[in-house]
């Protein structure tokens, strides 16, 4: 069976801010959002998939993080590789944290079917290969639409937002993150 690759960025499980702030549309709860990101990452996901998660997995209490990552991290399928996020930074040193992921890294260049893809939870507007075609996946900016930065990264094609506020809240594939970004950035 061929290899699927899918990317995924700013889960934020167990993060109230996240939900009052971009995601009441969709979730009345934490239970509930964790819940459904669940399901439909694994939905999705075959066990024996990459996944590119491109940072801001989880929120909560350094005394809660090892009943936490149990509780959500733990149910997700696929090799998990996470791009750390600001929210990700204060667990790094942690051993627990790493159990959870094959791969902690800041950033990373892979190829997705033959395609240069620089992986990185901040926008940027250079990344390796772009004239020639590379892609730049990032998160950080969930829906966000306006300010210069944003219209900044509307006009680059090859620059494509992973958070699961454009995503529906699930994993996509490169493919699949071009259709969603086509629309995301004709708002």
């Amino acid at each position: 069976m061929e290899e699927r690759i899918f990317y995924v960025s700013d889960y934020h499980f167990d993060h109230q801010i996240a939900l009052k702030r971009s995601r009441s549309d969709w979730f009345s709860t934490i239970e509930e959002m964790n819940e459904t990101m669940i399901r439909l990452h694994n939905q999705k996901v075959r066990p024996e998939d990459q996944v590119y998660i491109l940072g801001d997995i989880i929120v909560c209490e350094e005394s809660e993080l090892e009943e936490r990552l149990q509780a959500t991290i733990g149910k997700l399928q696929g090799h998990l590789h996470l791009i750390c996020g600001n929210h990700d930074y204060k667990y790094k040193d942690l051993t627990i944290f790493h159990n959870y992921f094959e791969t902690v890294q800041d950033s990373l260049i892979i190829k997705d079917r033959g395609r240069w893809v620089q992986l990185y939870h901040y926008p940027v507007l250079c990344w390796y290969r772009k004239q020639k075609g590379a892609f730049h996946i990032y998160g950080h900016l969930h829906n966000e639409t306006i300010g210069k930065e944003c219209k900044s990264l509307q006009k680059e094609p090859r620059a494509l937002n992973a958070c699961v506020e454009i995503t529906e809240y699930e994993p996509c594939t490169l493919d699949e993150l071009l259709d969603k970004n086509s629309r995301y950035k004709s708002i």
